[in-house]
């Protein structure tokens, strides 16, 4: 068996031993932890796993990079020098892939031009190795309660958008008008309606958008557009707001 497999062997009798579940991805959000140097890889994972956390170590950012998804919950601990492609190359490569993973970087002999790259990026923080263990796990519960936090918007937005793509062309037209305020009235003399064609219409739209009076449709609609803009580019670098 690989080393790689014997020393996640060795991380899951460690986690079992600390009376934590299993360690797997689908057991929940998983500790990605990205070192090259084999001694620091499997201490650290072991160390995590006693802390209760779901651990899976790779050696080469290459061998992460395939195994990632988008859907997997978690945060990475990456080294900046991990093999030919550094920590930071592949935090670049997943932004731009639309992977959306909050990091931790670490560095042996960090120096400054990286570490402004590293935050520049998006990462949680950027620690020396050996570092404090009481505060990477801090971090770590921060990078995890955050990475939450982003995917139930990114599901609230999903919700949002399936709603509002039920629309068709000419109620997201009139959706519009509403959405300034204009009367029934003026928005069938922009139209070219009556004024109950336009009442038919609203009605109509607030049944789609699940809504009861026009106050929560504006309300709807402006949430729309802000998480629009803050979950469809996926490729923009998470910032941890």
């Amino acid at each position: 068996m690989p080393r790689h497999g014997a020393a996640l062997d060795e991380l899951r009798d460690s986690h079992r031993a600390a009376g934590c579940s299993s360690m797997s991805v689908a057991d929940g959000p998983t500790v990605f932890v990205l070192d090259d140097d084999r001694h620091r890889r499997e201490s650290l994972g072991a160390t995590l796993a006693q802390r209760c956390f779901h651990v899976r170590t790779f050696a080469a950012p290459a061998a992460f990079h395939r195994f990632y998804r988008a859907d997997m919950a978690g945060c990475l601990i990456a080294d900046v020098g991990a093999g030919p492609q550094s920590g930071v190359s592949l935090y670049q490569q997943l932004l731009s892939e639309g992977k959306r993973l909050p990091v931790i970087f670490t560095c042996a002999e960090p120096k400054v031009s990286v570490a402004v790259a590293a935050m520049r990026l998006g990462a949680i923080d950027f620690l020396p190795t050996p570092c404090d263990q009481d505060v990477l796990v801090g971090r770590l519960r921060t990078a995890l309660e955050l990475d939450a936090w982003w995917r139930r918007q990114e599901a609230k937005y999903a919700d949002l958008a399936k709603r509002v793509g039920r629309l068709t062309a000419r109620q997201r037209e009139t959706l519009e008008y509403i959405r300034r305020g204009d009367t029934n009235k003026a928005i069938a003399a922009r139209l070219g309606l009556t004024e109950r064609a336009v009442e038919m219409r609203r009605a109509s739209i607030m049944r789609k958008l699940q809504v009861r009076s026009v106050a929560e449709l504006i309300d709807l609609t402006a949430t729309h557009r802000v998480m629009e803009d803050m979950c469809s580019p996926r490729q923009r670098p998470w910032n941890g707001q």
